[in-house]
């Protein structure tokens, strides 16, 4: 497969995370370890969304497109969500190729 990678990926070095302690007595801050619990606003708001995993959402996503016309002063009809990168860029091609 590497006979396809461009000279750029070849050059490429790959990331090499830092140590790892495999302790709890430690928090490594330069990876933004955090010593504090979510506060108890957050674990309700996540309980709450959690409490909808079990229905498929909108397929429309009317409300996220509203969200996001409003933020970017769109309509929302002209607000394109798709389901990951792959559909987006399915469409993209499908658009403008």
């Amino acid at each position: 497969m590497h006979k396809f990678w461009s000279t750029m990926v070849r050059r490429t070095e790959p990331y090499v995370p830092g140590e790892q302690p495999n302790t709890q007595d430690l928090l490594k801050l330069n990876t933004n370890e955090n010593p504090y619990s979510p506060s108890p606003k957050v674990l309700e708001s996540i309980t709450e969304e959690t409490n909808q995993l079990m229905r498929y959402p909108s397929p429309t996503a009317d409300l996220l497109r509203a969200e996001i016309g409003k933020r970017y002063g769109l309509e929302p009809d002209e607000v394109f969500i798709g389901n990951g990168s792959d559909e987006v860029l399915a469409f993209s091609f499908m658009a403008f190729f």
